[in-house]
């Protein structure tokens, strides 16, 4: 890395952290919401911002919102509210180089998932056929399956970590899958797929620099080898379509199959490991919630779709104007970052009631959540995600019913990715045959 640019990095960094804390400090509610402190509860700082109005703007030149219709608007007018410039509106840059000055590609910048059409139709359509409906359906006796095995191996055990030894395997033994790999390289994606959830939030420290850099560097050369090697000899695997397809006539460029490879192996396993793991850590710390669910598992998708609304693994998303808009009575100039807390629109009382604050299994409209986003840019692998989070939790109210929460529990220190990083359990019953 050049030392211009490490010195330009720290020097934003630097001006950046000290900016947002000042104007934090006054009660900026933008600046609190993406400088708060991670260990604090996002939602109270989400209904501050609710009470200031539907369309809050702050100091320093973004707005956010929290109202459910209005971010429902934004997330759906992709004329007016682009993501092509979402790289530009982060509080770090983070467009990093190799040694040989070469931009590296960021996969979640540089994918069709921050891209505008015509190019993001394209290269979504492309990618759309595996996870249809019929895909997915065809995927879940082979996740329930996987996920027994997974469960033979822990039965055993009295103790065990439900993020580290559950949560993260599931998803990533589903996306080797997709790339026709083996068991091999799981921690190899389990490491990157931590790092990109990570950056998310930003590139905060010159040591994340670093580490987000070589992982870079780590995943160019490992799906450009992979793309090779497909090339010559291609499989029945998701690397394989992408080498031989023409997206309106023209072949996928080198660029673009890295930076898919790299956006549907962050997005897709770092949203579900935190959703899975949510969603054990919200079960079991509700005994009627676990046992209703144990007595019927009929209800395990709406228990999903519930936590999926109630503590989101994304807690907000980032347009950027293209043009001045006026929304809610309030004027945003063009090229203006904005926040569209999703996290709060799905408390939103206007949409789910007075009881919004509280996780209702039995919740009639769960499903209008915006955790997944809404419009051309809704997550291509929701259903996917669903099914996981709710095979994963089916399977492990089946085996282990007397599972409960041990001691130990952390929780990501991150902002925009809401998860847990290490959630103990124990299994009760083996607990009490051993006192």
């Amino acid at each position: 890395m050049a030392k211009r640019e490490i010195a330009t990095s720290a020097s934003k960094m630097l001006m950046s952290r000290a900016m947002l804390r000042l104007l934090m400090m006054s009660g900026d509610p933008v600046a609190q919401l993406i400088a708060r402190r991670p260990d604090t509860d996002p939602y109270l700082i989400y209904e501050s911002i609710r009470e200031k109005g539907d369309l809050v703007r702050g100091n320093i030149g973004a707005f956010a919102t929290c109202d459910h219709e209005l971010a429902s608007v934004i997330l759906r007018d992709s004329t007016r509210f682009g993501s092509f410039a979402v790289a530009k509106a982060k509080p770090i840059d983070t467009t990093v180089y190799d040694d040989r000055g070469e931009r590296l590609i960021v996969p979640m910048d540089d994918s069709f998932l921050s891209m505008d059409p015509p190019d993001h139709t394209r290269l979504r359509r492309m990618v759309a056929p595996w996870f249809s409906p019929r895909a997915i359906r065809e995927r879940t006796a082979t996740i329930e399956n996987m996920l027994d095995e997974l469960f033979d191996d822990l039965a055993e055990q009295d103790q065990w970590d439900a993020v580290n030894d559950l949560a993260v395997r599931v998803p990533i033994r589903v996306i080797s899958a997709f790339f026709g790999i083996g068991e091999e390289d799981y921690e190899r994606f389990r490491r990157w797929g931590g790092i990109i959830g990570t950056s998310v939030d930003g590139i905060r420290t010159m040591r994340d620099l670093k580490t987000f850099r070589q992982m870079l560097i780590e995943m160019q050369d490992f799906f450009g080898e992979l793309i090779e090697r497909r090339r010559r000899e291609p499989g029945d695997d998701l690397v394989s379509f992408m080498v031989q397809a023409e997206p309106e006539g023209e072949p996928l460029t080198w660029h673009d199959m890295i930076a898919t490879c790299g956006v549907l192996l962050g997005a897709g396993f770092e949203t579900t490991v935190n959703l899975i793991g949510n969603c054990v850590l919200t079960v079991l710390d509700h005994a009627d919630i676990r046992k209703q669910l144990i007595d019927d598992p009929d209800l395990v998708p709406n228990a999903v779709e519930e936590v999926l609304r109630w503590d989101a693994p994304v807690q907000y998303l980032l347009r950027v104007t293209t043009q001045p808009v006026t929304l809610a009575g309030v004027d945003i100039p063009e090229d203006a970052p904005v926040f569209v807390v999703v996290g709060g629109a799905n408390r939103d009382p206007k949409v789910f009631g007075d009881n919004a604050q509280d996780f209702d299994l039995h919740r009639k409209n769960s499903r209008e959540h915006l955790t997944f986003g809404d419009g051309i840019h809704l997550c291509v692998g929701a259903g996917l995600a669903r099914i996981e989070a709710a095979a994963t939790l089916r399977v492990l109210l089946r085996r282990f019913p007397d599972l409960r929460l041990a001691e130990g529990a952390e929780r990501r220190p991150t902002r925009v990715v809401r998860g847990m990083t290490s959630l103990p359990v124990r299994d009760g019953a083996i607990a009490a045959a051993t006192t």
